[in-house]
């Protein structure tokens, strides 16, 4: 029987109740049953082996007035699952591609998401969508199987995120203009950063004023290929090609 993974971001030894969300999904879309095993996690890199102890009631009324209950094992640390961590600052797309680039983002192994404002974005995220990418994110981390919840942080302006170099190792930004490196280029000769920031433009491309602070920053501008890529794509492509590199280094210095 498969063994489902719920959220519990208070993870500790012993009984832990789920939130009125998480019980909904876990007794009306999961049907979970007393006695049956989960795992838990909490989204910050702990796991723990639970079993179902709360009563389940299907009728979800119940579940509103009495949340589930688990009862776990001591939670286990794991490791962020790889050993590039990439910070997200990316100027949201329309709406409707959001949670889609949430999602995708977090299964290929994001490690905090940076909602960024610049010259020509075309949306500002508010209160209410942030809660909304990161409930899209936990989701994503339990289907995916991942320890770790990327973060959503508040929105920052360009300048914002270039004031905040000195946290990472490697620095870049994506950008159409020809002549720029790739991507695999830069991670191949930037030897083995720990922490990589990345800029994702919005739609309408970056402003001349905002290559030119990058360039002043010394934030390297790096290639996607030959197309134009829209900026949930282009988001993605970025998580998929450091996954791939971080996995077949790791892969390569195994003993």
């Amino acid at each position: 029987m498969r063994r489902y993974r719920l959220f519990c971001p208070e993870l500790s030894e012993g009984p832990n109740e789920l939130s009125v969300e998480e019980s909904r999904h876990a007794v009306a879309a999961l049907r979970m049953i007393p006695g049956q095993e989960v795992t838990l996690f909490d989204g910050k890199g702990n796991e723990a082996t639970g079993v179902v102890s709360f009563p389940v009631d299907p009728d979800l009324g119940s579940t509103k007035r009495r949340p589930l209950t688990i009862d776990a094992q001591r939670p286990i640390a794991r490791p962020f699952e790889l050993s590039h961590r990439i910070t997200l600052a990316v100027a949201m797309t329309k709406p409707q591609r959001q949670g889609y680039l949430i999602e995708k983002c977090t299964e290929l192994g994001v490690g905090v998401f940076w909602p960024l404002v610049a010259e020509f974005s075309v949306a500002k995220p508010s209160t209410a969508a942030i809660q909304r990418w990161s409930r899209r994110a936990i989701e994503a981390a339990k289907q995916s199987g991942r320890a770790w919840v990327p973060p959503i942080a508040v929105p920052q302006s360009f300048d914002d995120v270039l004031l905040r170099m000195d946290e990472f190792e490697t620095a870049c930004l994506t950008d159409v203009k020809p002549g720029n490196q790739t991507l695999g280029h830069l991670l191949e000769h930037c030897g083995m950063p720990a922490n990589i920031l990345v800029l994702v433009g919005p739609e309408g491309g970056w402003s001349e004023d905002e290559r030119t602070r990058a360039d002043d920053a010394n934030v390297n501008r790096v290639s996607l290929g030959p197309t134009v890529l829209r900026t949930e794509t282009a988001a993605i492509a970025v998580c998929a090609a450091v996954a791939m590199f971080s996995t077949a280094l790791d892969t390569a210095t195994e003993p």
